[in-house]
């Protein structure tokens, strides 16, 4: 797969009309922005794009070809409001594809122009920090500073253990920016009765038997293997610690924060990850291996609901070994 080639696929873009009250139109343009070591739209036949609500009732499916390089989707008319879209590759009769917008609320008279990670399964996208911020970041469990839609979605498809959940029980964003000395991070849990300390008052639903459970690993340059090794990382993240349970981490390496979702329907793990502990520079051609692990166990739930990007089996505290995680990329700061 050319460089040439994977570049045009990341003008592939998506647009509709935003419709007012007024006579003004505003527009929402979505670019789809791959991996540079992968095209994910080998092999589709058609390409299906879902409209939701916030709270993901499906309003609008479109279904149409889809475009060549440098090609262009219509969506229509849209309404104003909260929404956020998923894009689907198709080839086989299998979503080959995927990508997820963030919950954007576009307004009538203005232009959006959103980025979308977009990748096959098993693999993530970062966006680099000029196209993820709008400023400086920091570490204090509040997006206010990202724009980044989401690289990675957990949501019932990624369980591997615990009873069923619906996307308002339990779903998780992974949104990601990097650039050569750090990659950043944004984790917003959408969770029905987020609990971030033992015996804190879950909402309504009571007081949290476990506090909520957040793990990340990392296989510096994607190289696989059974055992953890130099720079490979597999952090588990609380309200009120941070665990390295495999590799080596300065605590200066990893600033984190955790707070409540400002609608109180979940939760946030904010952090920033120097390159340093990855033993390795970042760049556009960079490969590391990825996993998220998200735990979670609600009052008078007797087993935890673990929902794990790679679907390995284990517990939300069991490193998944390097040679199972996802493969997470640098989009280029051009796209």
């Amino acid at each position: 797969m050319s460089s040439v080639t994977t570049q045009a696929r990341a003008l592939v873009v998506l647009s509709a009309l935003l419709l007012g009250c007024g006579p003004r139109e505003g527009s929402l343009t979505l670019r789809l922005v791959p991996a540079p070591f992968e095209d994910p739209f080998q092999g589709v036949e058609q390409l299906r794009v879902r409209v939701l609500d916030r709270d993901f009732v499906v309003l609008r499916q479109l279904e149409q070809a889809p475009p060549g390089a440098g090609g262009r989707v219509e969506l229509g008319e849209l309404a104003p409001g909260e929404q956020r879209f998923e894009v689907q590759a198709l080839g086989g009769g299998q979503v080959r594809a995927r990508g997820w917008s963030r919950l954007l609320a576009p307004e009538a008279e203005l232009a959006l122009d959103e980025r979308i990670p977009f990748a096959t399964a098993k693999v993530a996208v970062a966006l680099p920090v000029a196209r993820a911020l709008t400023g400086p970041f920091v570490a204090d469990g509040v997006l206010d500073e990202w724009r980044a839609s989401p690289s990675l979605v957990l949501d019932e498809s990624a369980r591997v253990s615990g009873p069923p959940v619906s996307a308002l029980d339990l779903r998780a964003e992974l949104r990601l920016a990097w650039s050569t000395e750090e990659l950043l991070f944004a984790i917003l849990v959408s969770d029905d009765c987020p609990s971030l300390r033992p015996g804190e008052p879950a909402g309504s639903c009571g007081a949290g038997q476990q506090p909520e459970r957040v793990a990340l690993g990392f296989d510096a340059g994607d190289d696989g293997g059974v055992v953890y090794g130099q720079g490979d990382l597999w952090i588990e993240l609380r309200a009120q610690s941070v665990t390295v349970l495999r590799g080596e981490l300065k605590r200066e390496e990893l600033p984190v924060a955790f707070a409540l979702a400002p609608d109180g329907r979940g939760y946030v793990v904010e952090g920033a990850l120097k390159s340093s502990a990855l033993k390795l520079g970042l760049g556009p051609t960079s490969r590391l291996g990825l996993e998220l692990v998200i735990g979670d166990q609600d009052p008078g739930q007797s087993e935890a609901t673990v929902l794990r990007a790679s679907g390995t089996a284990g517990d939300a505290t069991a490193p998944t070994p390097p040679e199972a995680m996802g493969t997470l990329g640098l989009a280029p700061v051009s796209p």
